[in-house]
C-alpha cells in the first residue's frame, strides 16, 4: 500500500460539515424511509450529489488511480456522517469494498473504463468475497476459475438489483485472484443471475449471486491471498466508523427525548434510571470511538503500527458492535411504547446494529481474533 496524503484536522472538520450538509438536505428520515423501502432500496440523487460535489467516491484512492489519496482516514469521516443517518447509498459496498480493490488492478484500460463511473455515481459496485457475508478467510472462497470463466454462487452479498459491476475474489490454479465482470454483459449472456434478498435493514439491501461460467476481466497479477488480509481490515476499521456514526446520533435521540417527555410532571431525564442509562450510553460510545480510532489509525500507518492492524480492526468491531447494539436497545426502552412503533426512528437504528454486528464476521469471531493475535489462546 502506497503511502497516503495526511488528512489535517481542519480538512478532516470541513470534509464532516460538507457531508453532513448534503445528509441534512437530502438524507431526512422520511426520504431514508422512502428510498428504502422502495424497489431499489437506493437513493440515487443523494448518491449522485455526494459523488460529484463531494467526490466521497474517490477520496479514498490513490492519486495515481484518480483519486485524492487520502486514505481510510477520510473515507472514515464520509463512513461516519453517511452513518448518523442510515443514508441508503452504497458507499460502504461499492466504494469501500469493490472500488478499493478494483483499483489495485494492474490493467489500466479496466481502470480508465469503470473507475471513472464509479467515482461519479454512474456506476455501482458490489464485491463478492465470502460465501455468506461474513467474516474474511482465504479458505472461505465459493467462487472458482474454470477455463478463464468463473462459477458459484454467494449469499447476503452487499448491492442491489442496481449493481452494474462486480469484483469478484476467485480461487484460481496459482491461489486468490481478483476479477472484473460486467454485469449487463453477463445477465445478457445468461451466465449470471442477481437476486435481490429480504433483509432486516432495508438501509443496506443485499444480493444472492449466482455465476456459471461468467467470461470476467482479471484485476490482479498473481496471488493477492495477503493483500487480501489488509483489505479485509481496513473495511473492517471503515465499518466501525459508520457504527460509530450511528450510535451518536442514537444517543442524541434519547437524549433529547428524555429532556422533552415528561412523566408525574417532570421530564423523564430528571430519572435516576433513565440518567443511568444515557451514561452508560455515553461511556460505551466513546470506548467505541477510541477502538476505531485506532483501527483507522493502523490502518494509514506504516512500520510498527500497521502492523497491529489485524487486532486493532478485530477489536474495534467487536467493541463498536457491542456499544451500537446496547446503544439501540436502550434508545428503544427510554423512546417507551412509542420506540416500539414503525413510525418511529429508533427501529431504523436497532436493525442497523443487528446487521453491521454480523457484516465481516461477528462479535464472537472478532474477539477470538483478537485473542489469537495477544496469545491468549
Amino acid at each position: 500500500m502506497n503511502a497516503v496524503n495526511v488528512l489535517s484536522a481542519a480538512e478532516a472538520d470541513d470534509l464532516r460539515q460538507s457531508v453532513r450538509a448534503v445528509c441534512d438536505r437530502y438524507a431526512s428520515s422520511d426520504r431514508v424511509r422512502a428510498a428504502a423501502f422502495s424497489a431499489d432500496g437506493f437513493d440515487r440523487e443523494l448518491w449522485e450529489v455526494l459523488c460529484t460535489q463531494v467526490g466521497v467516491a474517490g477520496i479514498g484512492l490513490e492519486e495515481s488511480a484518480g483519486g485524492a489519496g487520502y486514505g481510510t482516514a477520510a473515507v472514515s469521516v464520509v463512513g461516519s456522517e453517511l452513518g448518523r443517518c442510515l443514508a441508503p447509498v452504497p458507499f460502504y459496498s461499492s466504494v469501500v469494498l469493490a472500488q478499493s480493490l478494483l483499483a489495485e488492478s494492474e490493467d489500466d484500460e479496466l481502470i480508465g473504463e469503470v473507475l471513472p463511473g464509479l467515482m461519479a455515481g454512474e456506476r455501482v459496485a458490489a464485491a463478492v468475497i465470502s460465501p455468506d457475508g461474513g467474516a474474511w478467510s482465504p479458505t472461505r472462497i465459493s467462487v472458482s476459475v474454470n477455463d478463464s470463466t468463473l462459477g458459484g454462487r454467494a449469499v447476503h452479498v452487499l448491492g442491489g438489483p442496481w449493481v452494474t459491476d462486480l469484483v469478484v475474489v476467485a480461487e484460481g490454479d496459482a491461489g486468490l485472484e481478483v476479477h472484473h465482470v460486467d454485469v449487463a454483459a453477463a445477465v445478457s449472456a445468461g451466465t449470471l443471475d442477481i437476486t435481490p434478498e429480504r433483509v432486516l435493514d432495508a438501509t443496506r439491501p443485499m444480493i444472492t449471486v449466482q455465476l456459471n461460467r461468467v467470461r470476467s476481466r482479471r484485476v490482479s497479477v498473481g496471488s493477492v491471498g495477503a493483500r487480501l488480509d489488509a483489505y479485509a481490515d481496513r473495511a473492517l476499521a471503515v465499518l466501525t466508523a459508520e457504527q460509530v456514526g450511528a450510535n451518536e446520533r442514537v444517543l442524541e435521540m434519547a437524549a433529547d427525548y428524555a429532556r422533552v417527555r415528561e412523566q408525574f410532571g417532570r421530564p423523564i431525564g430528571s430519572f435516576q434510571a433513565i440518567k443511568h442509562k444515557c451514561a452508560d450510553m455515553l461511556v460505551d460510545l466513546e470506548r467505541a470511538r477510541s477502538a476505531s480510532a485506532a483501527a483507522i489509525e493502523a490502518a494509514d500507518a506504516e512500520g510498527p503500527i500497521a502492523a497491529e492492524l489485524e487486532w486493532r480492526a478485530a477489536m474495534a468491531k467487536a467493541v463498536c458492535s457491542e456499544s451500537l447494539r446496547s446503544a439501540s436497545q436502550a434508545n428503544i426502552q427510554i423512546h417507551g411504547g412509542i420506540g416500539y412503533t414503525w413510525e418511529n426512528d429508533a427501529q431504523l437504528y436497532f436493525k442497523r446494529a443487528c446487521t453491521d454486528e454480523v457484516i465481516l464476521g461477528g462479535t464472537g469471531h472478532q474477539w477470538e481474533t483478537l485473542a489469537a493475535q495477544a496469545k491468549i489462546v
